[in-house]
């Protein structure tokens, strides 16, 4: 197991001071966003993977075969793979907030965001047990981040599923932290330094 503390230590800069340190709760899988996706990951898989059966048991042409598999391969990491990408972040990804800056880092990269930025939002779960934190717009507006054709925002959409990041740039956030009241006092402390 990784030590969080130490994760962030490594990244910090001269003179910045490290307010909070903390991780994702790996035990947390499920989200609200799962309600849609994992009826439409078992309807996607099960096409997938008939259509797969039917065209290998009836000796249908090769191309058919690769056709389908393409799907049937998407189709499994929609309904499991993103759950074993999703555990893996949670177990691998400390979160810090310095007087400076909050960031996300694993050891290899970092993401970081101004601490006092004002458009963070802040959901708590309905047991008040755990918190998360997200920078930027939520709504699940615009493309890719800009706001373009009113469409989806699909790094909102898929953030903290174990999609995110298959569809541009994951987003900016501390999803599922245990100590959430801690996170959100060390934030509010760096937004009025």
């Amino acid at each position: 197991m990784m030590d969080p503390r130490a994760l962030a230590t490594e990244q910090l800069r001269p003179g910045e001071r490290l307010l909070w340190v903390g991780q994702s709760d790996p035990a947390r899988l499920f989200t609200g966003r799962d309600g849609f996706l994992v009826p439409f990951s078992l309807l996607w898989g099960g096409f997938a993977i008939s259509w797969e059966v039917g065209v290998l048991t009836t000796g249908a042409p090769w191309f058919f075969a690769l056709f389908g598999s393409v799907f049937a391969l998407i189709g499994l990491q929609l309904i499991i793979g993103r759950f074993f990408v999703k555990r893996h972040r949670k177990r691998t990804e400390a979160f810090a907030v310095t007087d400076r800056r909050a960031f996300i880092t694993n050891g290899r990269s970092s993401r970081e965001t101004d601490v006092t930025r004002t458009d963070r939002n802040i959901a708590w779960t309905r047991d008040r047990t755990h918190c998360s934190v997200e920078w930027g717009d939520s709504s699940g507006r615009g493309v890719f981040g800009g706001g373009g054709f009113g469409g989806p925002n699909l790094q909102h959409i898929y953030a903290n599923t174990g999609l995110d990041g298959f569809f541009g740039p994951r987003p900016m956030a501390f999803y599922d932290v245990a100590d959430g009241a801690a996170l959100v006092q060390a934030l509010d402390d760096a937004a009025r330094r």
